[in-house]
């Protein structure tokens, strides 16, 4: 059965990520997740510990060991399909702390020789400051430097082990509170990275999604401007050396196409009076002639070169075409031949800003253009609460929209909502507290 033809609830996990494992959360639960399938769904009320159990695995598989410090556990385990698996110690990571605490930065070891220096600092009744300073490098902090070690092979382990680039969207409505938690700049989510190539990114508001759509479009006119001039340049060796027209380059040339390709070349390139001849020597079929076999020639390889950015888009346009399943009179409408992006409202077709959209239709443009115009990756998304500002419909319509992607590899989602696994991945949903075994002896 081709992958297609599998329903959304069946698809098999095609991450690298297997299992997650927290061991002691808050003092008293063990918790241990498989990924079987691509979508699992945890239901939970608040005050179960959910989004505290999304943001333990987000640091871990981001290597955030900074902030996963902060949250109370004894141990996370992460296995992969690899067969290889990590465990990451709170005790490990104590260092990351920065508090610069003088307890823990003593070491277990010191010089012999240092002892009666340090300990006639004490007399003098340095401050710690002071004391820490007096003993300077001269402290072998053996455990620290044994941690750090030990942090920077955990995250080697997972760099080479998971491919997928993390997604994670928190509670909607706790954004700006979230920002500073999860390490990002207050008015701005910043780009995450394993290391300098590979992002890992989350970002919401409508200022990140106007800039991106205002960066592609600059792109895709950029891009076709450089690429006519590269034609250009090539064109004139092949007229030196002679060109061969193939059946191939002919059919290339489409009406449709070919306004797109010249309207992307712009009236600086070629002249209003030629585009209208080349349009009329196209539609009346006379450009097959003989005599317009150079001009055969350059217009197909504008064409291919207009091909080579048929991905992006693709890409623009199917982010339309799904966030026009949920806005309510109004369409996002992608003119490819002038590569403008607007939204319009259906009555009157006049435009309306993005800051002016409902909070749903907010999250829904920003959540999809995550997907569809900044990730050429394949992700795994982790997805708190989505249901917030979302209709009934809504919700029943966002996961599988989301899976149709065709680049999410592995959803985890935490919800109170029964809407939003009341789909095709209702057996997709489990409670939480299935994956979780409270301790009957809490001492550690």
């Amino acid at each position: 059965m081709l992958p297609s033809e599998i329903s959304l609830g069946d698809r098999l996990n095609s991450s690298q990520l297997k299992s997650f494992a927290i061991k002691g959360l808050f003092g008293f639960k063990n918790i241990k997740i498989p990924f079987d399938k691509e979508a699992l769904i945890l239901i939970a009320e608040n005050g179960a510990g959910k989004t505290t159990i999304l943001n333990t695995l987000y640091y871990a598989i981001s290597c955030q060991f900074q902030k996963l410090s902060t949250v109370d556990f004894d141990s996370v385990v992460l296995e992969f399909v690899s067969g290889v698996s990590v465990e990451i110690k709170r005790s490990d990571l104590m260092l990351f702390h920065n508090d610069s605490q003088w307890e823990y930065l003593v070491p277990q070891q010191i010089y012999l020789s240092e002892v009666a220096r340090i300990t006639n600092a004490v007399i003098k009744r340095q401050s710690r400051n002071r004391l820490k300073e007096e003993m300077g490098s001269s402290i072998i902090i053996d455990e620290k430097t044994d941690k750090k070690s030990q942090t920077d092979k955990i995250t080697k382990t997972i760099q080479q082990n998971l491919n997928e680039s993390i997604l994670y969207f928190p509670t909607y409505r706790r954004i700006e509170e979230e920002l500073k938690n999860l390490g990002y700049e207050e008015e701005r989510f910043e780009r995450l990275s394993l290391d300098d190539e590979e992002g890992k990114l989350i970002q919401f508001g409508m200022n990140d999604v106007r800039d991106k759509l205002n960066e592609i479009k600059t792109g895709i006119k950029n891009s076709a401007l450089n690429l006519f001039s590269k034609v250009t340049g090539e064109i004139l060796t092949q007229f030196i050396e002679g060109i061969e027209i193939t059946q191939k380059m002919r059919d290339s040339i489409q009406p449709d196409t070919l306004n797109i390709v010249l309207s992307r070349v712009g009236d600086d390139n070629i002249s209003p009076s030629d585009r209208k001849k080349i349009e009329q020597l196209v539609s009346t079929g006379e450009i097959n002639s003989p005599q317009h076999n150079q001009l055969v020639y350059f217009l197909s390889k504008l064409v291919n070169l207009y091909e080579q950015q048929r991905e992006k888009d693709n890409s623009i346009n199917q982010f339309a075409s799904i966030c026009n399943k949920y806005l309510y009179q109004k369409r996002i409408i992608y003119d490819e031949v002038n590569v403008e992006i607007s939204i319009l409202q259906t009555r009157d077709n006049s435009p309306i800003e993005l800051k002016n959209l409902s909070s749903g239709e907010k999250q829904i443009i920003s959540l999809f253009s995550k997907i569809y115009l900044e990730s050429s990756e394949d992700f795994i998304l982790l997805f708190d609460e989505p249901e917030l500002s979302l209709s009934i419909e809504w919700q029943r319509l966002l996961l599988p929209d989301i899976l149709k992607s065709g680049k999410c590899k592995l959803l985890l989602a935490v919800t109170h909502s029964p809407f939003i696994f009341d789909n095709e991945l209702d057996f997709n949903a489990h409670d939480l507290d299935t994956f979780v075994q409270e301790r009957t002896n809490v001492s550690k």
